[in-house]
């Protein structure tokens, strides 16, 4: 089934099976890339991590982080967010423009981990169920 936006919803193509997914790739899976790896019948793409905060405090964050078009579809935006605010406000200014969001809680890198994003969340799960409480 075609929505009226003539693209599979992402969930339909899991539940289908045999979906091609380009995963977010740091720095690679901006627009141009995403349109690349399209034109090769991938059937969902991610946009790289975007830090959620930078993201919503900054017009130029969002300019540079997060172009799309009509054609890059179904798309899904992935965030890295250290609380539940900055995660929520910055699905807020996406939800439009994409067919879902991602809360990265794999990323390995230091700056991240330092910053309590990607894999510090789930060595610290106590500390965003905090979180998640404050800001309810």
């Amino acid at each position: 089934m075609m929505p009226e936006s003539g693209h599979k919803k992402p969930l339909e193509l899991l539940q289908e099976g045999g979906a091609k997914i380009c995963a977010p790739m740091v720095r690679y899976s901006k627009l141009p890339f995403r349109t690349l790896v399209r034109q090769f019948d991938c059937d969902l793409a991610f946009t790289p991590m975007i830090v959620a905060n930078s993201f919503v405090t900054s017009c130029k964050a969002r300019e540079n982080e997060f172009t799309t078009n009509e054609n890059d579809r179904p798309l899904i935006v992935q965030f890295a967010a250290n609380n539940a605010e900055d995660f929520a406000n910055a699905t807020e200014l996406v939800t439009q423009l994409c067919d879902g969001v991602d809360l990265n809680c794999g990323c390995p890198q230091s700056w991240a981990i330092h910053d309590g994003y990607g894999v510090d969340l789930l060595d610290k799960p106590e500390k965003d169920s905090r979180r998640s409480e404050e800001d309810s």
